[in-house]
């Protein structure tokens, strides 16, 4: 890590400020980033967010946080009460179990406190590293840097010429703790984490609107061909949502396209931003995922 670090050193200051200047009125507004967020709500919203939509689990957030204000009323709840609550999101009767471990974990283990220690955090039923951390600045402040897949792809295309073709997760996990802006770090991890959503994307990146990009070794390598490519007129977020919906409950093409008895290459269209869908087939596709016709707008 530490040549990794002086093959950087002249980035990090510079991606830093990229981010943060990026951040000025852009960040999507989703009722977890409100600030003064406690770390159990920060927790609750990583549950809901798993597998689904920010749009499907905003939906449900406020009224799940009235409902059960503590571990201590989750733990109380039969898995039944706890199940109603998660209809909107999908998944209700898994996230019912997930959600009765967790919190039988924290009253037992912890007392009913949520620790602001990520050892003790990973020790957590149902936690992974992100969510760990994403309690630890969003809800306790300290400065972690988090890393989900959209920060794992700025990372890898950013700094492409001083990492391996295929670095580990704990390697980027390292890099991001290198990078973090300790003083702002809620607002640079939401900046990041929105940036990788709406501008350095999977499919469609926006790399000449992106402020990394003078410093983006994958846009330096890539520059001639991407300044030729432009997303298209017709993608929209229904493509780019209906590709991770898809792809979320592990459904193919071929399976999609017969459960919503819409053409594959209709469904393969969408997803690639070549044709704009009419309701009518947003409102099959949505039937065949189990989801609102809404979360694909």
């Amino acid at each position: 890590m530490q040549d990794l670090k002086a093959a950087t050193g002249e980035k990090r200051r510079l991606f830093q400020e990229a981010v943060l200047r990026w951040v000025t009125d852009q960040l999507r507004d989703y009722p977890w980033r409100k600030p003064g967020r406690s770390p159990y709500e920060i927790l609750i919203a990583e549950i809901l967010l798993k597998r689904t939509t920010a749009t499907a689990a905003a939906r449900v957030y406020e009224d799940f946080l009235h409902k059960f204000p503590s571990p201590q009323a989750i733990n109380d709840a039969d898995e039944e009460e706890l199940a109603q609550v998660f209809l909107k999101v999908g998944l209700q009767w898994q996230r019912a179990k997930a959600v009765k471990a967790l919190a039988g974990h924290l009253t037992e283990v912890q007392g009913g406190e949520i620790p602001c220690d990520l050892h003790l955090l990973l020790g957590i039923p149902g936690l992974g590293e992100y969510s760990a951390r994403a309690i630890l600045s969003f809800g306790f402040g300290i400065p972690v840097a988090v890393v989900d897949a959209n920060i794992e792809r700025i990372l890898t295309r950013v700094f492409q010429n001083v990492l391996p073709h295929r670095p580990s997760q704990s390697l980027l996990q390292e890099l991001a703790d290198w990078l973090v802006a300790d003083e702002s770090h809620v607002t640079y991890n939401l900046g990041l984490l929105d940036l990788g959503a709406l501008i350095c994307r999977y499919v469609g990146s926006f790399c000449k609107k992106c402020l990394l990009a003078s410093i983006c070794d994958y846009y330096d390598r890539n520059k001639a061909r991407l300044i030729k490519e432009e997303p298209s007129r017709y993608e929209t977020a229904i493509g780019i949502r209906l590709r991770k919906v898809r792809k979320e409950k592990g459904i193919g093409l071929a399976k999609l396209a017969q459960l919503a008895k819409v053409s594959k290459l209709t469904i393969i269209r969408i997803e690639s931003g070549k044709t704009s869908p009419k309701p009518e087939t947003i409102s099959k596709l949505a039937a065949a995922l189990q989801i609102e016709p809404d979360q694909l707008h």
